[in-house]
């Protein structure tokens, strides 16, 4: 695992949640990786980063959620089903279970 960028929009609620969620999944795993935080503010840079929607996690451009690298852009809040639960928010646990497949 070499690069961890968090792709978010200002205005998506669950952007800041999930950003916790994950330093707190990178301290309790003991991973010391610089996460680049990308505020995709235009549709120009939604199409330059492959932005999936906010939040996104990408490991080595990785998706964490789909665990593939984006093919499509989506400009909007983005939302996961996990454990047969949706929200918009990826949970710590979740996130710390995809970084583990990572290292």
């Amino acid at each position: 695992m070499k690069k961890i960028e968090f792709l978010f929009f200002s205005g998506c609620p669950n952007s800041e949640p999930t950003y916790n969620n994950l330093m707190e999944a990178l301290k309790e795993l003991n991973l010391s990786i610089n996460v680049e935080k990308i505020d995709v503010e235009t549709l120009e840079k939604a199409n330059e980063v492959n932005f999936l929607g906010s939040p996104s996690i990408y490991i080595d451009g990785v998706d964490i959620y789909t665990m593939q690298k984006p093919k499509e852009v989506n400009y909007a809040c983005r939302t996961f089903d996990i454990g047969g639960k949706k929200s918009g928010v990826i949970p710590k646990e979740f996130i710390k279970d995809r970084l583990k497949s990572f290292i």
